[in-house]
C-alpha cells in the first residue's frame, strides 16, 4: 500500500512514548546492573521503533526502500525486551539476585530459530511475550505500591495492543483508514505505558516502605 508521509510522520508518536515509559521503568531497578540492562533494553525497543518509522518516512516520501531498517524491527525489540524484563525482574524481588540466563536462552532459543527458518517470526513471538512480561511486572510493582490507576493503565496498553492483533487479520487492513485506525490505537497503547510507568516509578513511590 501506499504510506502517506503524515502516516509516516505519526508512526514515530508512539515509538517515542513508549521508549519513554520503558525508560522509567528501567531506571527504577534498586541495582546499577539491573538499570543499566534497563535502561539498554528501552533503547534498543527505541532504536528498533525508530528504524521502523524511518523505513516507512523513507518509503512514503520516495527517498527509498530501506528494507534492512524494517526488518530491524523485531531483533532490537526482542533483544531489548529480554533485557528489561529481567530488570524489571529484579525490581519485583526487592533487588535479589535474579538470574539472567533464563531470560537470555529464552531470547537466544527465538533467536536461533529465525536464523534456521529464515523468518523473523521466532522474534516476533519472543518481542511480544517480551513487551506484554514487561506490562504484567509493571502493573505487578505498582500494584504492589497501590496505585491501582497505574495497574488499569498497564491493563488497558496491553488490551489495546492485542486488540491490534484481528486488526491486521482483516482484509481491509491495508486500507489508509485502518493504517490511521492501528496507528491511533497503538499511540494511546504507549501513552497509557507512559503515564501508568510515570504513577509506578514516581520518587515518593520508588523505595517506599514495603
Amino acid at each position: 500500500m501506499e504510506y502517506p508521509v503524515a502516516l509516516a510522520v505519526e508512526d514515530f508518536v508512539p515509538v517515542i512514548l513508549g521508549t519513554l515509559g520503558f525508560a522509567l521503568l528501567g531506571k527504577a531497578a534498586p541495582n546499577e546492573p539491573a538499570q543499566r540492562a534497563g535502561l539498554a533494553g528501552a533503547l534498543m525497543i527505541g532504536a528498533g521503533g525508530i528504524a521502523k518509522c524511518a523505513w516507512k518516512l523513507g518509503y512514503a516520501s520516495g527517498a527509498g526502500d530501506w528494507k534492512l531498517l524494517e526488518q530491524s524491527l523485531f531483533p532490537l525489540m526482542a533483544a531489548g525486551a529480554t533485557l528489561l524484563a529481567w530488570s524489571l525482574a529484579v525490581t519485583v524481588r526487592h533487588g535479589k539476585r535474579t538470574r539472567f540466563w533464563p531470560f537470555g536462552l529464552a531470547f537466544g532459543l527465538c533467536a536461533a530459530g529465525a536464523i534456521l527458518s529464515g523468518s523473523l517470526n521466532p522474534l516476533f513471538v519472543a518481542a511480544t511475550l517480551g513487551v506484554t512480561a514487561i506490562s504484567v511486572l509493571g502493573a505487578v510493582l505498582a500494584a504492589r505500591h497501590r496505585r491501582w490507576w497505574a495497574v488499569s493503565l498497564f491493563a488497558l496498553g496491553l488490551v489495546l495492543v492485542m486488540g491490534l492483533v484481528p486488526l491486521r487479520q482483516s482484509p481491509s487492513h491495508d486500507s489508509l483508514a485502518f493504517q490511521w485506525l492501528e496507528q491511533s490505537i497503538n499511540t494511546a497503547a504507549q501513552a497509557c505505558l507512559l503515564v501508568a510507568a510515570w504513577l509506578t516509578t514516581r520518587p515518593s513511590l520508588v523505595g517506599a516502605p514495603r
